[in-house]
């Protein structure tokens, strides 16, 4: 199981089948192990054989590891060259306890190790049977059958082996940076699919709100409308009541005159048509304020009327990016997704 820390793959706990479909690294160990004439096999960093054997030879597959003490040299020998090779970085050749030739590609992931493979049981030169017979000593096992299975050995030149264990290591790495890329696209197309999931969501928010902002703007500009055309409803009144004062006047005026004519009879009209005409120069005097004040009323509902329709325009104009980056944000959500989906069908 694949870990990360900080959004980093945690490299101390990264495995060979993390990252290397094993099933082809054995296809190709065996096809590499057949080609070459030598074995192979990829361990962990316990080493744990992660893949199965590849063209064992029975000089170790039947012999040396059916003893105990020679199956224990010989992974003390594999953990000498795996740590080796991770000392120098490259492969590492060298000879078994047994006699043999043999070599270890570390597989190095971004300047850590996470495994091995081991290949050889091959000779670069013909095998010294009286060494083959002092093991077979050591281990009890029979001297005459280890013999014999060591001549059926391949002599190999010692830089055909070295090419061996160069390509072993330049595919296997290949196979195995090429994996780790993959880890990590895919981590972040996934994290890159969640976090405009994420803008998504808030960019539909501020789109809503920039809708509603535009509605309320067409609400609030009509009202103020409504409100320009209702004082100009009211100026129109003034108009008229203006007229009537001014009649009203005329008739205080011709009241007056007429209470003049009656003399002391028409006394008590004279106050009447007085206070006709006082009522007539209050109500124009009240209808001058009015329409005076109901000027500037227009006066500033056309100015706010103006910049209600700038900020409309600008409203407007918002919205429409808002909803163009929304549209632009879901594409790039979908894409995202797909390309989560594409890497999760490669696996």
């Amino acid at each position: 199981m694949v870990e990360y820390s900080n959004g980093r793959i945690c490299l101390e706990k990264l495995e060979i089948k993390d990252i290397i479909d094993i099933d082809i690294l054995q296809d190709f160990l065996d096809n590499f192990a057949l080609g070459m004439n030598c074995a192979a096999i990829a361990v962990d960093l316990e080493g744990n054989e992660v893949t199965h054997p590849s063209y064992y030879r029975d000089f170790c597959q039947r012999y040396i590891h059916k003893s105990s003490l020679g199956d224990r040299r010989c992974a003390q020998c594999h953990n000498e060259m795996g740590e080796e090779a991770a000392k120098s970085g490259k492969p590492y050749v060298g000879y078994c306890h047994a006699g043999l030739v043999d070599f270890a590609a570390p597989i190095i992931v971004n300047n850590y190790r996470i495994g091995t493979v081991l290949g050889g049981q091959i000779l670069n030169k013909r095998p010294d049977m009286d060494k083959i017979a002092g093991v077979a000593r050591e281990l009890g096992l029979d001297a005459e059958s280890l013999t014999e299975a060591a001549e059926n050995i391949d002599v190999v030149p010692q830089k055909n082996i070295e090419a061996a264990a160069e390509v072993l290591y330049v595919v296997v790495n290949e196979m195995a940076q090429s994996g780790y890329n993959r880890l990590e696209i895919e981590y972040l197309s996934s994290n890159l699919a969640e976090n405009f999931i994420q803008i998504s969501k808030t960019v539909e928010i501020l789109t809503e709100s920039a809708q509603d902002i535009t509605s309320s703007q067409n609400v609030l500009e009509s009202e103020i409308q409504g409100v320009n055309d209702l004082t100009a409803e009211i100026s129109k009144i003034m108009v008229s009541i203006a007229q009537v004062a001014n009649k009203t006047k005329m008739i205080g005026l011709n009241a007056s005159i007429e209470a003049a004519r009656l003399g002391e009879k028409g006394r008590g009209f004279a106050v009447v048509a007085n206070e006709i005409q006082n009522l007539s120069d209050s109500t124009k005097k009240t209808t001058t304020q009015v329409t005076s004040l109901n000027e500037q009323i227009e006066e500033k509902l056309k100015m706010t009327i103006d910049n209600s329709h700038k900020t409309l325009a600008v409203t407007e104009d918002q919205s429409a990016a808002m909803e163009e980056l929304y549209a632009s944000v879901h594409s790039l959500v979908d894409l995202a997704e797909t390309l989560k989906t594409l890497f999760a069908k490669d696996e």
